[in-house]
């Protein structure tokens, strides 16, 4: 069953940072669509002109030119869906939610942030989608939080792991990576998080030694 909105969540200025984060992500991908797209209709301008100069236009060239501005239509749709996921995520403060497409949909709208820290990452999902019932927008929030330590970290490689539930066990989500440095205020904000996962239902650990850092979300599968 679905919740409105106030019955569990304030205008906290988390939610509206996270929110205008992801957005200013997405913004700067479509505009980097944009510009690409701009670019190759100049290309086929200048081919155009030079049509009607009389001079032939190989076929392949404005193949090419075609199926990148394919390619960059299909970028900006694929976008355009998970933003739409993104924003509706914040609708109801607790629905049935698929966790798979929840990381998917943060891994696509998070990648030029890692592609920009020249980190990689990686998911790992179960042979089987894994369904639970929690607050979407909060979720998403949680688990951006945690992907932001490594971020903070200067980590060259991050991993997601989704572990689905075996033997009455709650679903888990793994984020993990090497790091170099280990930012001062990691303890706090790691602590913090705990509060707010609890929020959700959920549980949230860390271990942690000089170069490594395992951050563990257990999420609750009740839907009472």
């Amino acid at each position: 069953m679905k919740e409105n909105l106030s019955d569990h969540r304030g205008g906290s200025r988390e939610n509206i940072v996270f929110f205008g984060r992801i957005m200013a992500n997405v913004s700067h991908e479509f505009n980097n669509i944009i510009t690409v797209i701009s670019e190759l209709a100049g290309l086929l301008k200048d081919l155009s002109l030079l049509a009607r100069k009389g001079r032939p236009i190989p076929n392949d060239k404005i193949e090419s030119l075609s199926d990148n501005i394919s390619k960059q239509v299909a970028r900006g749709k694929h976008l355009v869906s998970h933003m739409n996921h993104f924003s509706h995520s914040a609708d109801n403060a607790r629905e049935e939610v698929d966790l798979d497409q929840v990381v998917e949909n943060m891994q696509v709208l998070t990648d030029r942030l890692f592609k920009n820290r020249q980190t990689d990452l990686t998911v790992s999902n179960p042979s089987e989608g894994i369904s639970l019932s929690t607050d979407p927008f909060e979720l998403r929030r949680i688990l951006f939080a945690c992907l932001d330590q490594f971020l903070d970290a200067s980590s060259h490689e991050v991993s997601v792991v989704i572990k689905r539930p075996e033997n009455g066990e709650n679903s888990e989500l793994q984020v993990s990576g090497q790091v170099e440095t280990i930012p001062p205020d990691f303890l706090d904000k790691l602590n913090a998080l705990k509060e707010q996962a609890q929020a959700i239902n959920g549980q949230l650990l860390y271990e942690k030694n000089e170069t490594q850092i395992l951050i563990r979300l257990i999420l609750s599968s009740n839907r009472d």
